[in-house]
């Protein structure tokens, strides 16, 4: 990424527009924020590139350790998910690796399955409506734009207390709609305090805490 300064030794600046404002007609706001700004991206392009470089280290050498741990212990490299913790000697120091594995529904198959469940509550379901009914309502709920989707493969143990074809057409439906993208890998360091509790240290920009100025 390429951060676009303009200084004071430019006969004219350009907007956003791409329009030529000549240099003496900015206020001296429109400079501050220019200089200020320039340097926030330039130090947060800095951290970036650490952070990247930190999180690659992170990975090859939680590789290894976990190579080195199957191989003393005979186990076989790649069984699992992925998931590992490590400690050194003393406990004091605890390093997580976590693979979390999403799983996401096709917005097209999904609504068939929501309009088959629909028609069978609409019907009605002998001996099954009154617990079912608020079980797909929960598990259809939107929030922040996205299914549950614990909830909606949820309905699915359900499949055989209830005895009517539509809903074992509408599971049928649900397992087609999984999408399981690209897993993310999270990295997490822990070091232990004087309590003997283990403290994130933390590597997310919002998670950081700041002194409170006076």
């Amino acid at each position: 990424m390429k951060i676009n300064q303009q200084k004071p030794t430019h006969l004219h600046w350009s907007d956003e527009a791409g329009n030529n404002i000549p240099y003496n007609r900015t206020t001296n706001y429109e400079r501050n924020a220019e200089r200020t700004t320039a340097k926030l991206a330039k130090e947060a392009l800095k951290l970036n590139e650490n952070l990247t470089a930190f999180k690659t280290l992170l990975k090859t050498e939680a590789c290894k350790l976990y190579e080195a741990f199957c191989s003393q212990n005979n186990g076989k490299i790649g069984q699992g998910k992925g998931n590992a913790t490590f400690y050194n000697f003393d406990r004091s120091i605890k390093v997580e690796v976590a693979i979390q594995e999403a799983i996401m529904f096709d917005e097209n198959t999904i609504e068939l399955a929501k309009a088959k469940l629909d028609e069978v509550l609409n019907d009605g379901l002998i001996g099954a409506k009154d617990f079912i009914k608020p079980l797909v309502m929960d598990a259809f709920k939107n929030t922040g734009g996205r299914l549950d989707t614990k909830r909606v493969l949820g309905l699915r143990r359900y499949a055989d207390r209830v005895q009517d074809v539509r809903y074992k057409e509408a599971m049928e439906l649900i397992d087609k709609a999984i999408r399981k993208p690209k897993s993310k890998e999270y990295y997490r360091v822990w070091l232990k305090d004087a309590q003997g509790e283990y403290q994130d240290i933390q590597l997310n920009f919002a998670s950081i805490q700041l002194a409170e100025t006076v």
